[in-house]
């Protein structure tokens, strides 16, 4: 199944230049903690997928809503039964252009800043990602990055009665680590 969100969101890079140079992680790292004062909640995804193309400074990330792995499964599956319903939206994505000129052979590490559409529980929005790039033999070879998810932006419901333990905004880092996408 991996393989086919890493396809998927290849073939969209792959639309925006046949000849454009283009990158891939297939098992990147996306984690969130949400810290209250009753209880912390922790997950981690190591099955996203991002794909970058630097012709059209163009990222996609995709990640399987049920891939995120909590310390306890109680949380896991109120994650995805009552609050991400993962069931009707298996997916969260980010679709986004790089807003620097970055010369992708020059090595070193780069700020960069995606502009794009933010998509969790089935509502877009526009969202702004400040990370960093690393350029090693004239490659990207890895992107972090960290903001912050306010979940009343994507119709995510806490039941009042929960208020307390889930925090209204959710830190979230990331790290992909490329490798060039060479078509079979």
């Amino acid at each position: 199944m991996k393989n086919i969100i890493a396809t998927a969101a290849l073939l969209i890079l792959i639309s925006y230049g046949a000849n454009a140079q283009q990158y891939v992680a297939k098992t990147g790292k996306l984690h969130f903690f949400s810290k209250t004062s009753m209880e912390n909640i922790e997950a981690t995804s190591n099955n996203a997928v991002c794909a970058l193309n630097v012709s059209s400074k163009k990222v996609v990330v995709k990640v399987r809503n049920t891939s995120f792995k909590f310390k306890d499964g109680l949380m896991q599956e109120h994650f995805n039964e009552n609050y991400m319903e993962s069931d009707k939206y298996e997916f969260s994505s980010l679709d986004a252009v790089i807003q620097e000129n970055i010369d992708f052979t020059k090595d070193g590490t780069y700020d960069v800043t995606l502009k794009g559409t933010f998509d969790i529980h089935g509502v877009k929005a526009e969202k702004e990602v400040k990370g960093k790039l690393v350029i090693q033999n004239g490659a990207p070879v890895n992107a972090t990055a960290k903001f912050d998810v306010k979940l009343a932006d994507h119709k995510i419901k806490i039941p009042s009665l929960l208020g307390a333990n889930i925090a209204e905004i959710i830190p979230v880092d990331v790290d992909f680590n490329f490798e060039k996408y060479e078509k079979k």
